[in-house]
């Protein structure tokens, strides 16, 4: 990375210069190997100033993994003008997609949140809670029970091992529309059955 020209910039701009940079790197390094003495030369700012925005590195290291993932969520969000079947599948194209544009990164963060300090599991479990709760959000209240909800969450997680197993062992049989069709159906699967399950429904049935 090569050194930066210091520019006055307003805290809020600085700030999220040196999260933009720490973004950057991890494209090349993983996280643990962000180096703040690179950040702050490429930003035209002394190591100490960097610390006077974050207190430190692990707090500096949890802001960059934080963009990343907001990044994300902003990314994958489906179109709500199509119908909720379509939402599902656009959601899940955006996905694959953003995760195999930024796979390295993804990758090294998702494996080191699993080993990594609880800030960063922290995150990584709010950015999984959220895409549920968007997936669910879009069902309806009259149409989403809880076991709905926990079926998403469980299909989140399915996902994120599928997606990642896919980037790494590259499946000769499944290409990026096989992967899609995958989880597009799983989670519409998952659904259509935590919804027959629920008791009041079972009951009307018999």
């Amino acid at each position: 990375m090569a050194q930066g020209t210091r520019i006055r910039l307003d805290p809020a701009a600085r700030r999220a210069q040196l999260v933009a940079l720490g973004v950057e790197m991890l494209g090349a390094r993983p996280l643990e190997a962000v180096a703040i003495e690179e950040i702050a030369a490429a930003a035209g700012i002394s190591r100490g100033l960097l610390f006077h925005y974050f207190p430190t590195k692990r707090d500096f290291h949890e802001a960059v993994v934080r963009a990343f993932t907001e990044e994300m969520l902003q990314r994958t969000a489906p179109d709500p003008a199509l119908p909720f079947i379509d939402q599902l599948r656009n959601g899940v194209e955006a996905f694959v997609d953003y995760v195999s544009e930024n796979s390295e990164v993804y990758i090294s963060l998702v494996r080191g949140a699993a080993g990594g300090s609880p800030a960063l599991q922290a995150i990584f479990e709010d950015t999984r809670a959220a895409i549920a709760t968007r997936i669910n959000d879009r069902l309806g209240a009259d149409t989403s029970p809880p076991r709905v909800m926990l079926a998403i969450r469980g299909w989140v997680a399915f996902a994120e091992e599928a997606t990642i197993h896919w980037l790494t062992d590259r499946v000769p049989e499944l290409d990026r529309d096989g992967l899609v069709d995958l989880l597009d159906r799983s989670l519409i699967s998952l659904v259509q059955l935590a919804v027959a399950a629920e008791p009041s429904r079972r009951g009307r049935g018999r």
